[in-house]
């Protein structure tokens, strides 16, 4: 018996970085993108529809932040798990 796929919601305001999680998950059996969205409105839209077992969450995005989006989400839905993806430059 197989287990099922872990599911999966990337989430980044950045489409070129987006397509590369897309690409890296399809490679893996054991994991599939169910979903996706380009800021933290959308995020909350998106699990809503389909539940992820995890989501992949970029922090500085527009409209709503990757911070507010997992207190949005992680108030309606305690058992939600967030694995934080963002880059940072230093001057």
């Amino acid at each position: 018996m197989s287990a099922q796929p872990i599911r999966v919601l990337a989430v980044d305001d950045h489409p070129l970085l987006r397509e590369g999680i897309t690409t890296l998950l399809a490679a893996q059996p054991d994991m599939k993108l169910v979903a996706e969205a380009s800021n933290g409105r959308e995020a909350i839209e998106q699990y809503r529809i389909h539940r992820p077992d995890v989501i992949l969450m970029d922090l500085q995005m527009p409209e709503m932040n990757g911070v507010d989006a997992m207190i949005a989400i992680c108030s309606e839905f305690p058992a939600a798990r967030v694995i934080v993806l963002t880059r940072s430059c230093v001057r």
